[in-house]
C-alpha cells in the first residue's frame, strides 16, 4: 500500500478543475481540489458503490466534461481521477486501519495557507491583506466535500434510528467531521466543551485530526453495520 500522495498527479488534477473554473460563469463558484477530495473520501468510507464520476457530476454537473473534451482532455483528467481515487482507496484498506487503529493512514489533499504561503501570497499580489483574513481554516473545503457526499446520499448514510447504538456512534463520527467547519463562536465552543476535556487545548489542527480519524472509523463502521464496531 502507497503511503504518499502523488503530488505530480494532484497538481495535473488540480490544473484540470483550473479548466472547469475557467468555463464556469460568474455567478458560479469553482470546486478546489480539496473539496473533490473530500467528497471521494466520502464516496470511498460510505455505504453507497460508487466511482469518481459520481463525485464529478454531483460537484461540477452533468456538463462537467465538455470544455476538457474540447481541449481532447478527458483521458487524461480521467487517468488523473481515477489514480487519486484509487490512492484514497488504499489509504482506506480496511485490513491496514484493522491492523493500525491508532494510526493516521489517510492522505487528504488539503491546501494549506501557512504563514509562509500567506506572505508569498501577499507579496505577490494574489491576495491583499483582507482577502487573507477570510481564507478558509484548515480542512474546512475538504469536510465540506465530504459532508455534502453525506448529505447527497443521506438516505443511505442514515439507515438507524437515531436512539440506537449504531445511529449514536455515526451521529458522533459525522459531528466529529462537521466540527472543522464550525466558526468560531457558542455552537464550537459548546461542541469542544461535550467532546473533549476541560483542559486539552483544542485548535483547528486537532479538530481536523479527529475528523480524519473520524473518516477512517467509518470506513470499519459501514462494513459491519450491525455490529457498529469501531476499532480505534
Amino acid at each position: 500500500m502507497s503511503d504518499t500522495i502523488d503530488h505530480d498527479n494532484a497538481e495535473r488534477l488540480a490544473a484540470f478543475l483550473q479548466i472547469l473554473a475557467a468555463d464556469l460563469t460568474e455567478d458560479e463558484d469553482p470546486v478546489p481540489i480539496d473539496t473533490l477530495d473530500g467528497y471521494m473520501t466520502a464516496l470511498l468510507c460510505g455505504p453507497v458503490k460508487s466511482s469518481p464520476l459520481q463525485a464529478m457530476d454531483a460537484l461540477f454537473g452533468p456538463e462537467w466534461p465538455t470544455p476538457l473534451d474540447a481541449l481532447d482532455q478527458i483521458e487524461e483528467f480521467t487517468n488523473a481521477l481515477l489514480n487519486r481515487w484509487n490512492e484514497i482507496a488504499e489509504s482506506l484498506d480496511p485490513e491496514a486501519l484493522s491492523d493500525n487503529p491508532e494510526a493516521m493512514l489517510l492522505m487528504p489533499l488539503i491546501t494549506e495557507f501557512d504563514d509562509a504561503t500567506k506572505a508569498d501570497l501577499l507579496s505577490q499580489g494574489v491576495l491583499n491583506a483582507e482577502q487573507l483574513e477570510q481564507l478558509p481554516p484548515s480542512g474546512l473545503m475538504w469536510v465540506e466535500g465530504f459532508m455534502q457526499a453525506v448529505q447527497d446520499y443521506e438516505s443511505d448514510w442514515y439507515v438507524f434510528d437515531s436512539e440506537s447504538e449504531q445511529g449514536q456512534m455515526l451521529d458522533t463520527m459525522l459531528a466529529s467531521i462537521a466540527a472543522v467547519a464550525m466558526p468560531p463562536g457558542e455552537q464550537r465552543e459548546a461542541y469542544i466543551a461535550e467532546s473533549y476535556e476541560e483542559d486539552e487545548a483544542v485548535d483547528q489542527e486537532m479538530l481536523l485530526d479527529d475528523a480524519l480519524f473520524s473518516a477512517q472509523d467509518l470506513r470499519l463502521f459501514w462494513l459491519l453495520p450491525a455490529e457498529g464496531q469501531l476499532l480505534s
